[in-house]
């Protein structure tokens, strides 16, 4: 009986090695991005913005977001300090069809001083400008299509003490700013723990890193995200606080440009 018992283990041992082996870069991309996310989360967040020449500026922001399986909705507008209070941005950031294929986002921008909505291009040189001043982009708001890029899986690496699958990401189109970017998922939930942006000379560029890890109501949640220019020297975090998941008090109205302009978002 022992004897069957070990050969039943070392058979399951065996598979598992096996099914480890024949893992694609794209499998490991497509398992991070299906892992669940709570239908609504609301969140304070601290926005550092530290310049080359070492001062930081701090910006204070509300975030605010709903699933709706087709398409999520998400609202961030500043409220501190008096120079960009109110200041706005709303995404609809559309799901892949059973093909692969992704809609555009749909993207604004509320500036509170000149009492406009600008629409901001979901690709192209714009998607890829700074966001408000800071070290993301509009295009690292939301999220990537994962059919417009091909998949290298590379190995394995340690992150922060967290065993990470380094999946390499290129662009099929080559025309981004950042057109090829190595992503490091944790195996073990498949989240992202770090990623390495490179220029269109193949020169490191931006430095992603999600740390200060803890779970709220289930959800496995970066609290801390910074992005670092390598080449400009400048860096830029995102504190989350207060986040909650899955309250009934986020009403659909919230995502509207007119709620934007009204600053109903508070």
């Amino acid at each position: 009986m022992k004897k069957t018992i070990t050969i039943l283990a070392a058979l399951i041992l065996a598979s598992a090695a096996v099914s480890a082996q024949t893992l694609t870069g794209y499998d490991v991309m497509k398992k991070a991005k299906e892992v669940p996310e709570a239908k609504t989360s609301s969140s304070n967040a601290t926005l550092t913005i530290h310049s080359k020449k070492g001062s930081d500026r701090i910006r204070e922001v509300i975030m605010k977001s709903k699933d709706y399986g087709d398409v999520k909705k998400e609202i961030i507008v500043f409220t501190t300090p008096k120079d960009v209070a109110g200041v706005g941005y709303l995404m609809f950031d559309y799901e892949e069809d059973a093909n692969g294929n992704k809609k555009d986002s749909d993207n604004w921008l509320y500036m509170p001083a000149m009492k406009k909505t600008r629409r901001i291009a979901s690709s192209g040189s714009e998607s890829e400008g700074s966001f408000m001043g800071t070290d993301f982009t509009y295009q690292d708001m939301g999220e990537r299509a994962l059919n417009k890029y091909d998949y290298n899986l590379l190995g394995e690496e340690t992150v922060d003490g967290v065993a990470c699958y380094k999946v390499e990401c290129i662009s099929k189109a080559h025309t981004e700013k950042d057109p090829r970017y190595i992503s490091y998922i944790a195996k073990t939930d498949y989240i992202l723990r770090r990623c390495e942006f490179y220029d269109r000379q193949n020169q490191l560029h931006r430095i992603l890193t999600c740390t200060d890890f803890t779970t709220i109501s289930g959800y496995t949640t970066a609290q801390k995200m910074k992005m670092e220019n390598v080449q400009s020297g400048t860096w830029s975090l995102i504190e989350s606080k207060n986040i909650v998941y899955n309250a009934n008090d986020i009403d659909d109205s919230l995502f509207t440009v007119a709620a934007l302009e009204k600053g109903r978002i508070r």
